[in-house]
Formats: C-alpha cells, sequence, structure tokens
C-alpha cells in the first residue's frame, strides 16, 4: 500500500550513460505512474544511481568488475529513496537486451481479477524522461502461444507502478534495453505452475527458433518488495506486526525475511523451493486465498513463484544448466533510511517508521553454484 506524501530530495548530479532509444511521439507510449518515488528525469536518475552506489561503497557501473550474467533476478519497486542502495548491487549481473518483466497487480484482488497473465498495447513506456521500448515482436509471439492464458489489459497496466520501478535499473545496467510487461494476478499454486510452465515452454520455442540463450540474449526480472511490516498506516487489515511495533519488533521481521529468502529463494531453483518459499508467504490451500492471501505480507507473493517457475522451467526445456539463486542484499526502509537528494524531484510514498517499513530483496540467478 503507498499513501502517497512529499519529499525534498537531491545531490550534485553525475552524468552516467542510461543510454535508452527515442520512440516517435505518434506511436503509442505508456506514461508514467509514480511520479513522487521514482525519478521523473534523467539527471534525477543519475542522482539516484550516483547515490546509491556510494552509500554501497560500490564502483561507477563502467569501472565495476566483470560478473557472470544472470538469468533471471528479483529487485525491489518501491521509492528510489528507499530501495536503490538494495537495487543496485543486482546491476552489473543484468547483461541481456531483451527482458520479460513480471510485475505485481496490486489492484487485481481489489477488482476482482484472477488467473490471468495481463499484457499491455503500447510500444514503448516513458519513465525517468526516457522511453523503454517494448519488444512488440516477442509479445506478439507469446500472446499467440499462450492464447487464452493472457490477455491485454492496457488499463491495469497504466494503474500499475511495479514493472515501471525496474525499467530505469534496466537502463542504468543495459545500453537501450528492450522489454515485455507481464503482470501476474493472483492464483491458486497448481495453476501457477500450469501457467508458468505454459509460458516457460512459449519462450523456449521463441528462444530455440531465434537462437537465444538465457542470460546473453534474453533475461526474465521479477518485480518484488519483501514484507510490508508495521500496525500503523497499513489500511483496513490493520497491518502485519507479529513481533511487534519497536526495535526488537523490526530486528524480528527483517531477520524472518531474511531467513526466508536465503532458505527458498537463495541456493538451487527448484519445484520444491519454489513451492516452500509459496506455502510460507501466502495461504495457497485457503478457499479464501484471494481474499486473504497472507501468511507474511510478501508484495511478489505471486510475480516471485511465478517468475521463478518460469526460469527453471526455461532451463531445463532448452536443456541447459540449472540455476541457483544468490542474495546480494536484504533492505529496508528503516535499517537504510532514505537517500539524501536534495535538489532532484525524488520523493517517498510512505513513512519509514518502526510502526511502518517495507524490505527489498536483490536476488539473481545464473547456472551452476
Amino acid at each position: 500500500m503507498r499513501v502517497l506524501s512529499t519529499f525534498a530530495a537531491g545531490a550534485a548530479v553525475l552524468v552516467l550513460a542510461l543510454a535508452v532509444p527515442a520512440v516517435p511521439a505518434s506511436a503509442q507510449v505508456r506514461a508514467q505512474l509514480d511520479t513522487v518515488g521514482f525519478a521523473v528525469s534523467p539527471a534525477d536518475m543519475q542522482a539516484v544511481l550516483a547515490a546509491s552506489l556510494a552509500a554501497e561503497s560500490l564502483p561507477l557501473l563502467s569501472a565495476a568488475p566483470a560478473v557472470p550474467a544472470c538469468v533471471a533476478a528479483i529487485l525491489p519497486h518501491d521509492d528510489y529513496l528507499y530501495a536503490g542502495r538494495t537495487a543496485v548491487h543486482a546491476l552489473p549481473h543484468l547483461q541481456a537486451k531483451r527482458w520479460i518483466v513480471f510485475g505485481v497487480c496490486h489492484a487485481c484482488r481489489r477488482v476482482g481479477v484472477r488467473d490471468k497473465l495481463l499484457l499491455d498495447d503500447s510500444v514503448a513506456w516513458r519513465v525517468a524522461g526516457q522511453d523503454f521500448q517494448v519488444d512488440t515482436g516477442l509479445r506478439a509471439a507469446l500472446a499467440t502461444q499462450l492464447g487464452p492464458l493472457a490477455e491485454v489489459s492496457a488499463e491495469r497496466q497504466a494503474a500499475e507502478h511495479s514493472i515501471e520501478a525496474l525499467l530505469p535499473w534496466l537502463g542504468a545496467a543495459v545500453e537501450e534495453p528492450s522489454f515485455v510487461p507481464v503482470l501476474v494476478s493472483g492464483m491458486d499454486l497448481p495453476s501457477l505452475r500450469e501457467r508458468a510452465a505454459a509460458f516457460a515452454d512459449a519462450l523456449a520455442a521463441i528462444c530455440r527458433k531465434r537462437g537465444w540463450v538465457p542470460g546473453r540474449d534474453i533475461g526474465i526480472l521479477i518485480s518484488a518488495d519483501a514484507v510490508h511490516y508495521g500496525c500503523d498506516g497499513w489500511g483496513a487489515g490493520g497491518g502485519y506486526a507479529p513481533f511487534g511495533c519497536d526495535d526488537a519488533g523490526h530486528a524480528a521481521g527483517r531477520a524472518q525475511d531474511v531467513t526466508l529468502a536465503q532458505a527458498t529463494l537463495a541456493g538451487p531453483l527448484t519445484d520444491d523451493s519454489v513451492g516452500a518459499f509459496a506455502r510460507l508467504v501466502w495461504d495457497a490451500a485457503s478457499p479464501d486465498f484471494q481474499a486473504k492471501p497472507y501468511r507474511i505480507t510478501w508484495c511478489g507473493l505471486w510475480s516471485i513463484p511465478f517468475g521463478l517457475t518460469v526460469a527453471e522451467r526455461l532451463q531445463a526445456a532448452l536443456a541447459a544448466p540449472p540455476l541457483t539463486g544468490t542474495l546480494l542484499r536484504y533492505g529496508d526502509s528503516v535499517s537504510d533510511g532514505r537517500l539524501d537528494l536534495p535538489g532532484t524531484k525524488l520523493g517517498v510514498t510512505a513513512p519509514n517508521t518502526l510502526g511502518h517499513w517495507v524490505g527489498y530483496p536483490a536476488v539473481v540467478y545464473r547456472p551452476g553454484s
């Protein structure tokens, strides 16, 4: 849940290459939704990128040591002033030119959408003052092969911030990336696995036809925040605070998240590891799982298991080595605080207090151990 408020921020701008191609004005371009928590200009994106790298004592991307490319990654979609310090750890691993980006459909439960994969119909998305091209050919090929499992919903895509949040980070890592946005609505675990397997089979057929290698030519990017913790400002549900809303509660909530991520998201990627994450985070067996799904209030309760199942099945379909996950960093809005960037238009959409905080995972998946 995002409660809009403003927060002044800014810093000296370090010019970095965030190269994305221009799109003709006449084309259908999806506009940026969140203009508070996310950068609205190239200069603001350069500032938050530089500040995030500096806060983590990381080198500029152009000077970063070479690392293996990842096939899949999980990145947070919360306000950049909170989540930037976590997101930057994954950037050197993002090397493919095109990406399937699986996002959270925050409103789907509220409006009664379930068991759906939602595509859009735009040719580009304009975020942080730049245009990110949709791979319309790949989207059309996937839609054809998926048939009734996927549908176009420009309305839901336009009202959702989870995918747009990742595009400027992707643009910082990859020169002129293209992507296909896919929102994952709620579904039970058997349905999720069935649809993810169909998606992986469709993507594998396209990869074989075009000679694409996952990690080199195409990757899977999953948008997800971790726990939404606290007893203040979480709406009618009253929030999630099993350990209390003090320093001890924050430490326990954070420890629970890290343990969960290390036990289910890190290590060998298998059906069992994905299933363990799903069973711990949401009550997939409940007949009312769509209305009251959470055991632990992770924002990626469907995007994570869906995207990871696609990644695992894609490797198997292409007879490629299995994937192993590495938790690069776990952050949270209280421990990390807000980046200090006065002079930019970057703000926050919710407080960071012991009564209201969010966790952030950065996980990458590569072949081998």
